[in-house]
């Protein structure tokens, strides 16, 4: 099991009306990391596993290209159901 950080790119500086809602997003388990809100999510893949992107369909098209795997997500508050990586078994 790998943790990824999901980088929503939103900058809680720049939220206002109302105000960056840190304390919903600490118990959420959310972070802030390099600026950005960022959430957390597991998936059982290979250390070394990169994230194309995240979705709730597990067959389109990109599931067959060799390298790319598709996995289940856990511990997270994401809606995507899976997510999309290259070099992880």
């Amino acid at each position: 099991m790998q943790t990824f950080y999901f980088d929503t790119g939103v900058k809680p500086e720049n939220v206002h009306n109302p105000e960056f809602a840190y304390a919903y997003h600490k118990k959420a388990g959310n972070v802030i990391k390099n600026g950005t809100l960022q959430i957390p999510f597991d998936c059982d893949v290979e250390e070394g596993a990169a994230l194309m992107f995240l979705c709730d369909n597990p067959s389109l098209p990109e599931a067959s290209i060799p390298g790319v795997v598709v996995r289940e997500v856990f511990n997270t508050t994401m809606a995507s159901k899976y997510a999309y990586l290259r070099g992880g078994k």
